[in-house]
């Protein structure tokens, strides 16, 4: 049996859209992870600040820099994240694209061949008609 090109690329691409799917989603999972790491940060923060009293108040100053530097790296971790997924939605965008576009190839395929196998049947029907049409004639 002989293999169809169009068939054998359909699927091809149709893989590679299911890839594209499932690296987006887990980059959308680290995404969120990286969101919710700087979140409990930004809380994490803010608690300290608000116990940053008396004593404590000299303490927290020495810290805050740090902690100012690894939300900084936090941020920058999810920008990257968020840049990643991004990406990944472009490309998964163009595997769809293409998946399409050879779909699309395979149903004009197939209609161009229905329309000749109509054409073939009509042919048939015409050539049977006319010699019906003869023999009434004679």
């Amino acid at each position: 049996m002989k293999r169809d090109p169009l068939a054998v690329l359909w699927r091809v691409r149709e893989a590679a859209v299911t890839e594209a799917s499932r690296d987006l989603a887990a980059a959308r999972a680290r995404e969120m992870q990286q969101a919710e790491r700087l979140d409990a940060y930004r809380q994490h923060i803010a608690q300290e600040q608000s116990e940053a009293v008396g004593e404590h108040v000299s303490g927290f100053a020495d810290w805050l820099p740090h902690a100012r530097l690894q939300r900084e790296r936090l941020q920058a971790e999810l920008q990257t994240a968020e840049s990643h997924v991004r990406r990944l939605q472009q490309i998964l965008v163009v595997r769809r694209i293409d998946s399409e576009a050879v779909g699309k190839a395979m149903q004009r395929q197939r209609s161009a061949a229905a329309l000749i196998e109509a054409t073939k049947e009509q042919a048939v029907m015409d050539e049977a008609a006319g010699r019906t049409g003869r023999r009434d004639l004679g």
